[in-house]
């Protein structure tokens, strides 16, 4: 039986062209990951607006009452004070919200 030598090869260090290809590789893999980037902030920008425009028109179609508002007929002696509620196409009877009157204490002297 003869013996087999085994030669280790030492590992080949890569030519030129096969650095600059896979550097040109590489680049092109980066470039798709900044254009991918790009898009996913454009698209949360796109979402965010979106967002703010829903919550925009949920307020204008259910607008909240203030806290501090209580319900109120309109009377004559409102139409007559007011003449701009006619203006604004309010006529006697109408339901309206009005600002409730906040009471001072009075201090009383001794």
């Amino acid at each position: 039986m003869s013996e087999q030598t085994t030669v280790e090869q030492e590992p080949k260090a890569p030519s030129k062209d096969e650095v600059l290809a896979f550097l040109a590789e590489q680049i092109e893999v980066k470039a798709k990951q900044c254009e991918l980037q790009e898009l996913n902030t454009k698209l949360a920008v796109h979402r965010a607006e979106e967002l703010k425009a829903l919550q925009f028109i949920a307020q204008i179609t259910n607008p909240q009452p203030p806290a501090d508002a209580e319900p109120h007929t309109i009377t004559q002696e409102d139409m007559d004070e007011n003449p701009e509620l006619s203006e604004q196409g309010f006529k006697v009877g109408d339901e309206v919200l009005v600002a409730k009157e906040t009471k001072k204490s009075r201090n009383l002297k001794k």
